[in-house]
């Protein structure tokens, strides 16, 4: 389904994309308002040599030793969030049991240093700074007795937060909005399928499913676009109908080619045209080319040498080895303001033509000719 098509859908359903973000809105809105702020407080501490490590040196060797000890700092991190410590600050802050189960502790060692951040949530920022402050203070009297040549020191107290961590309201109402839009949008076009009856499914893709390349459908599509293109800046247009008989290996060469033998001449093809070039499924054995910036003789040229490789190319189906060979009309765009239909109709003529040739070679309509 080409842009164009997609946007159509799209302006046509909007009632149905209206809805369903009116509907996602709402519920982000409610959903993110009637949660509970999550608040979070920090204090910063320092592990460091104590006082017995009386000059300087002995306290830069006192450090070394620290930093070739890292389970030093390690354990004071894990006392800071033991059940221990979080017991005895809800003692000394009095708090109740839905009180304490409401704020959450958590210790980490900044990298690279020895510097412990203790982190407290909840939903109360006062009473989050008051336990993370007394956290601090209950580890740091505790860990005393742990190393006694090292101490914790307090750097930072924690301050009352001012705004929650959770939830982020901003950002959820934008999440929100997308999603709506999203679901809007896939809705819309559910809608549509189900609404297109099952003969005109098909026209949801832009490629045919046997060979695929391009369905006739999108191949008229572009080819109006690029007849619009090279009117507008002058350059060259081609156009070329490409008809799969087969001349061996079977009973007949009008017998119906299989569809896995169109499938390997349509991969083929594409292997020997260029990133430009528009390759599509025009009919059961037709194949059509679009091919920009290509005269006619050029294009004829580009034509010719696809047929003789598809000459040249065995095509094995179900160990039947098919020889096939094409007949090929070419026309090319004279910036005289034709139209598709009309383009359609001379590649085709041209195509005639060719068949009716006793060499099957490819056939040039020229602008001069006339075609009945």
């Amino acid at each position: 389904m080409e842009l164009k098509t997609y946007l159509r859908v799209l302006l046509r359903k909007w009632w149905i994309i209206l809805s369903a973000f009116l509907v996602t809105f709402t519920a982000t809105i409610v959903f993110t308002f009637s949660q509970a702020p999550v608040y979070q407080a920090i204090a910063t501490f320092l592990v460091t040599p104590d006082a017995s490590f009386g000059d300087v040196k002995s306290f830069a060797t006192g450090l070394e030793i620290l930093s070739r000890r890292p389970e030093i700092a390690s354990t004071y991190a894990e006392v800071a969030t033991s059940y221990f410590i979080k017991t005895l600050a809800a003692e000394e802050l009095k708090l109740s049991s839905k009180q304490k189960g409401s704020l959450s502790v958590d210790s980490q060692l900044q990298a690279g240093t020895n510097i412990l951040n203790i982190t407290v949530e909840g939903n109360d920022p006062v009473l989050v700074r008051d336990f993370t402050n007394v956290v601090g203070a209950q580890t740091v009297a505790y860990v005393q007795e742990l190393y006694e040549t090292y101490e914790l020191r307090i750097l930072d107290s924690a301050v009352v937060p001012t705004t929650p961590i959770r939830p982020n309201r901003k950002f959820n109402l934008v999440l929100g909005g997308i999603l709506g839009l999203a679901l809007g949008g896939v809705l819309a076009f559910l809608a549509e399928y189900l609404q297109t009856p099952p003969e005109h499914v098909t026209n949801f893709s832009i490629l045919d499913p046997e060979t695929g390349v391009y369905n006739k459908q999108y191949f008229t599509h572009r080819l109006n676009e690029e007849i619009s293109r090279a009117k507008r800046n002058t350059y060259p247009l081609s156009l070329a109908l490409l008809k799969i008989d087969c001349i061996g290996g079977m009973n007949s060469p009008s017998a119906q080619i299989p569809g896995e033998a169109l499938h390997k001449v349509a991969t083929l093809l594409k292997k020997y045209l260029r990133e430009e070039d528009i390759l599509a499924r025009f009919n059961e054995t037709v194949f059509a080319f679009l091919l920009p910036d290509l005269p006619g003789e050029k294009a004829q040229e580009a034509i010719e040498r696809l047929q003789t490789r598809i000459t040249w190319t065995p095509f094995e189906i179900s160990n039947i080895k098919l020889n096939l060979s094409g007949a090929a009309g070419v026309v090319t765009y004279q910036y005289n303001g034709a139209g598709q239909d009309e383009l359609l109709a001379k590649a085709q003529h041209a195509l005639k033509e060719a068949e009716i040739s006793i060499h099957k070679k490819t056939y040039l309509l020229l602008e001069n000719e006339n075609h009945h």
